[in-house]
């Protein structure tokens, strides 16, 4: 009896079983020729690593980074610029921006308590202020 293209694909299991250990016998092998023998120390090659000099020709020049140095605290408010403010304890870049602005506005501090005059600053932000932050008046 033979076996005819009705038959052939009326078993399409039994070709897909066929392709998985077909494939499983090639894994076998490459792994039993890679491995190495037994006794031998298995060798460690270093991993490829990008050359400086094609990565800085691959890449565009950027400027760099300016580090972030912390200021001396406390500080002084009518001093300060908007970056030295955003190391006080509760204040971020839009807070100090804010106390800048209101700075150039209605000039400098004559206390720290007209820090409530500022949206986003409330008692509890200004208890927080009180060790790192102070007034310099200019009595002239």
């Amino acid at each position: 009896m033979s076996r005819g293209p009705k038959q052939l694909a009326a078993q399409p299991a039994w070709w897909i079983a066929y392709g998985v250990l077909c494939g499983l016998a090639a894994a076998g092998l490459l792994l039993l020729l890679a491995a190495p023998r037994r006794g031998q120390p298995i060798e460690l090659v270093q991993a490829p690593t990008a050359d400086p000099a094609l990565a800085a020709q691959a890449q565009p020049s950027r400027p760099a980074p300016t580090p972030l140095v912390q200021p001396n605290l406390p500080l002084d408010l009518n001093a300060a610029t908007a970056a030295e403010l955003e190391f006080l304890p509760g204040i971020g870049p839009s807070t100090a921006m804010l106390i800048v602005s209101y700075r150039e506005q209605n000039g400098p501090f004559e206390r720290l308590e007209q820090l409530l005059d500022i949206p986003g600053i409330g008692p509890r932000t200004l208890e927080g202020l009180l060790p790192f932050a102070y007034v310099e008046v200019n009595e002239d």
